[in-house]
């Protein structure tokens, strides 16, 4: 293999890495969206930050969905909800990405 042709497999296997990181991110905040009590809500740092600082003895809250509708919800329960599916679509997210990145030293 000459070297131009081992510097253009380098090349299209750093960009195939790229778009598929990028498309791989997209996927996964496609994944971050759970349903709760007829609303669609995602899930963010930001989201589980503001259930989590809400007082204590408050149960039920409304919150705005992702198409804009106001929603009753269970401010304790989507708060245990929002944690789990954040950490299990995390840690799936963290496995692709470095199969992605073992791919690329292949």
């Amino acid at each position: 293999m000459s070297e131009l042709e081992k510097l253009t497999a380098e090349i299209k296997r750093a960009t195939d890495y790229q778009i598929n990181k990028k498309i791989l991110r997209e996927k996964i905040q496609t994944d971050l969206h759970l349903a709760h009590h007829s609303g669609l809500f995602k899930i963010t740092p930001d989201l589980i930050a503001f259930l989590d600082s809400w007082p204590k003895d408050v149960e039920i809250i409304y919150l705005e969905d992702t198409y804009g509708n106001p929603v009753e919800v269970d401010r304790k329960v989507l708060l245990v909800q929002a944690q789990q599916h954040y950490q299990k679509i995390m840690n799936r997210w963290h496995q692709e990405h470095n199969e992605l990145k073992k791919l690329r030293k292949i």
